[in-house]
C-alpha cells in the first residue's frame, strides 16, 4: 500500500508510467528483491533473486531497458523483460567477479531476455 501511494504522488507531478527498483517490503520474500510498474493500464511487480553485489549504473542500464522494452511492447512485458535481462547481466557479473557490468557480453540477453520470473497484478 505505502509503494502504490508513493507512486501515486509521483503519477499526479506528470509522468503516467513510473517503475521503482530495489524495492524491499515486509512482503518481499527473503532473499529477493522486486521492481513494480505503475501505469493507468494498471501496476504490476516482478521479484527476482537479491544477488550480494553493488554496481554501478545499474539504474541506468534499468531505465535504458525499461524504456526500450515500454516503446515497443507495453509496461508489463516491459517490466518482465527489464527484470530477466538486468537479471541475467548482474547474475554474469556476479559469477564472473567483475567490477563493471557485463553490458556488451549479455547483449543477447538485454534484447532478447527469457522472461523467467513471474509479474503480478497489484493493486
Amino acid at each position: 500500500a505505502d509503494l502504490l501511494s508513493a507512486v501515486d504522488v509521483v503519477r499526479r507531478s506528470g509522468p503516467s508510467t513510473v517503475l521503482v527498483t530495489s524495492v524491499i517490503t515486509d512482503q518481499t520474500p527473503s532473499g529477493s528483491i522486486q521492481m513494480a510498474c505503475v501505469t493507468d493500464a494498471g501496476a504490476w511487480l516482478v521479484t527476482t533473486p537479491m544477488l550480494d553485489m553493488t554496481v554501478r549504473g545499474g539504474g541506468d542500464a534499468t531505465a535504458a531497458i525499461f524504456l526500450a522494452h515500454l516503446l515497443t511492447d507495453g509496461p508489463r512485458a516491459a517490466l518482465s523483460r527489464t527484470a530477466a535481462s538486468m537479471y541475467a547481466v548482474l547474475a554474469a557479473t556476479h559469477a564472473a567477479g567483475d567490477a563493471e557490468m557485463r553490458l556488451v557480453a549479455e547483449q543477447e540477453s538485454i534484447a532478447h531476455p527469457d522472461e523467467i520470473f513471474d509479474i503480478v497484478e497489484i493493486g
